[in-house]
């Protein structure tokens, strides 16, 4: 059976949930402080595994407290955990993350153990045609190449998500398959204006994207759903309206879902359209994996829908 594997980040995320962002040298009260299993590779792991692909997590982490309770969450979803590891003497991955009363959230990233690979993973890593290779940029570079090069050498389809953005290298943008982004994303890559509200600036800056060859492309919109470019063909995939809670891990939870409709034989509209609903599911629960739902959960409004 094919299967998703997820090379990227695993963190532990420090939540302080607040009425509103801090200004540059302001000290604000928050609520509460919450603590959730995240990291934008865990997440779009767990996503991928409860929307019904199995799943298997390459990431690295510290020999810490963190580091032991997020392998024994990532164990306890069923993931297959082979190829995490623990360093020794090393910090596991955190992300501070402020949540206003908005739902909008900011987010500060400490690498880790995230940051510290050695150069002989990519032995250890079985990859087999038809499998859905997935990597972020919470990972160095250098990680992402070698995976995605044996992804492509074996016939393997591969989905980058490039947050936090930062330029793409030939290497990688050549072995890329699908490419998911949001508008600012979108925005830092294309170097053109994005405006959420108007869908040519979207179409456009994916336009200018696929000038350098890049594949297909999706751009997440939050509220405003998900644009999908393919082939020249423009899809808009329209938003499920919801009252919104905590939006932190929504993307992780719509990439996992492409990946887990398209292993499940869905076509790329299908999938776009079973992951905008799992991601509309997530930002009305608090956390990021912790928020994630069930495939059973997005098939039942799915057939409300009339999808199914």
């Amino acid at each position: 059976m094919n299967k998703a594997i997820v090379v990227g980040s695993i963190n532990m995320d420090i939540v302080a949930f607040v009425q509103d962002h801090p200004k540059t040298g302001e000290t604000i009260f928050g609520r509460e402080v919450k603590y959730f299993p995240g990291g934008k590779g865990s997440n779009q792991a767990v996503s991928c595994k409860r929307l019904g692909s199995e799943t298997l997590m390459i990431g690295r982490l510290g020999d810490d407290a963190f580091g032991g309770q997020l392998l024994a969450f990532q164990q306890q979803q069923g993931i297959d955990i082979s190829g995490v590891r623990q360093l020794e003497n090393t910090a596991t991955g955190a992300a501070f993350i402020t949540v206003a009363d908005s739902a909008d959230n900011s987010i500060v990233v400490v690498p880790g153990a995230n940051a510290l690979w050695d150069d002989g993973f990519i032995d250890e890593l079985t990859i087999e045609q038809g499998d859905i290779v997935l990597a972020q940029f919470e990972i160095p570079d250098t990680v992402i190449e070698k995976t995605f090069n044996k992804a492509k050498a074996v016939g393997a389809m591969t989905i980058l998500n490039p947050t936090p953005v930062r330029t793409i290298n030939a290497d990688i943008r050549n072995s890329t398959d699908l490419i998911v982004v949001n508008e600012h994303e979108l925005a830092a890559l294309s170097g053109r204006e994005i405006d959420v509200h108007k869908d040519d600036t979207i179409f456009n800056g994916a336009a200018r994207l696929h000038q350098e060859d890049y594949g297909t492309i999706i751009v997440t919109l939050g509220d405003k759903g998900a644009r999908l470019v393919q082939a020249g063909q423009k899809h808009a995939i329209a938003a499920r309206p919801v009252s919104a809670v905590d939006t932190t891990g929504a993307g992780d939870t719509f990439i996992g879902g492409i990946a887990a409709g398209l292993l499940s034989g869905l076509d790329l509209i299908r999938a776009c359209e079973l992951a905008n609903i799992a991601a509309s599911i997530s930002v009305t629960r608090e956390g990021a994996a912790a928020s994630i739902p069930s495939l059973d959960e997005v098939n039942k409004l799915l057939r409300k829908r009339g999808h199914m």
